[in-house]
């Protein structure tokens, strides 16, 4: 699962009302009434159980370290600890078929996000699936594929992004987490892998993009992978700062993109950062380094 934190700002502002403050009265006390309109909760967590129906049809979960147990897992850390008291819970949705299309192709959204549709394509553009060593299908030896369930977990998943993220953007929230699977950053314009159909994260930023007219937008992105399938969607975007911290070791470390000199391309150049590392566990890259490389 990836982890990353999108930030966003909007072209111009409205001024401040006034350049001061009133002067205090030492006289009359004065009674502050919080507005109506104030939200209860300023953290926002979205999550759907029906994204663990995106399981390999071999239903052996040991074999396959993306599976539902990561998603509910979290979901029950998050009760049992008293914070989903603390937050906002919002209701998740299927992305549409032409909001995936902000960053995929035409093809690859029907292929992955429909049932009937993908019996229309021409067969020289259907996925290959391979069998895995499981028995289960995939269209990888670790991406799984799920008949019936796939493509409605992926566009569950992105869509429960989108409405979390623009909560944040309008302002209802003050930020937010989204308890999401399957993950995104490795989904590239038409390519699923690293457990990725759909880049939920690009899609969204894409989106605010387009209907919100943000100016400026950053994703941080740390997991231990390189988000491939993210860079490609805002390499010569000089509005989208993409930054990724990620193990490399030389190119040799999945899926083998996010070299430091990655810089983006055309007008985008500057606007893709990445901050990539080379070892394994002895020592592990651990908080200190983190630290530091944000710093």
């Amino acid at each position: 699962m990836e982890k990353a934190g999108l930030s966003v700002s909007f072209a111009g502002h409205r001024p401040l009302s006034r350049a001061q403050s009133s002067p205090a009265s030492a006289s009359f006390p004065m009674v502050v009434q919080e507005p109506s309109a104030k939200p209860r909760f300023t953290t926002g967590l979205v999550y759907d159980s029906l994204m663990q129906k995106h399981q390999c049809m071999c239903g052996n979960t040991t074999s396959h370290p993306e599976h539902a147990g990561r998603i509910q897992s979290i979901w029950s850390r998050l009760q049992e600890t008293g914070l989903r008291a603390h937050c906002e819970c919002i209701r998740g949705r299927k992305a549409s078929l032409e909001e995936l299309q902000t960053v995929h192709s035409e093809a690859h959204v029907l292929l992955y996000g429909t049932n009937p549709l993908r019996q229309k394509l021409d067969c020289s553009v259907s996925p290959m699936f391979v069998r895995l060593p499981c028995g289960g299908v995939g269209v990888d030896n670790d991406t799984i594929w799920n008949e019936v369930h796939s493509s409605s977990a992926a566009r569950l998943a992105v869509g429960s992004v989108v409405e979390l993220v623009f909560k944040v953007a309008s302002g209802e929230l003050k930020n937010g987490f989204a308890v999401v699977r399957p993950p995104g950053h490795h989904a590239e314009e038409s390519t699923p892998m690293g457990f990725c159909y759909f880049n939920s994260v690009a899609v969204a930023a894409k989106l605010l993009q387009q209907r919100l007219n943000v100016s400026k937008v950053l994703i941080v992105d740390w997991d231990v992978h390189h988000g491939n399938g993210t860079q490609q969607a805002f390499y010569a975007d000089p509005s989208v700062l993409y930054l990724s911290l990620h193990r490399f070791d030389d190119g040799n470390f999945f899926p083998g993109s996010g070299a430091p000199d990655e810089v983006g391309s055309e007008a985008g150049v500057g606007f893709n950062v990445n901050m990539a590392f080379t070892g394994g566990l002895e020592p592990p890259m651990g908080d200190v380094e983190y630290l530091a490389a944000f710093r």
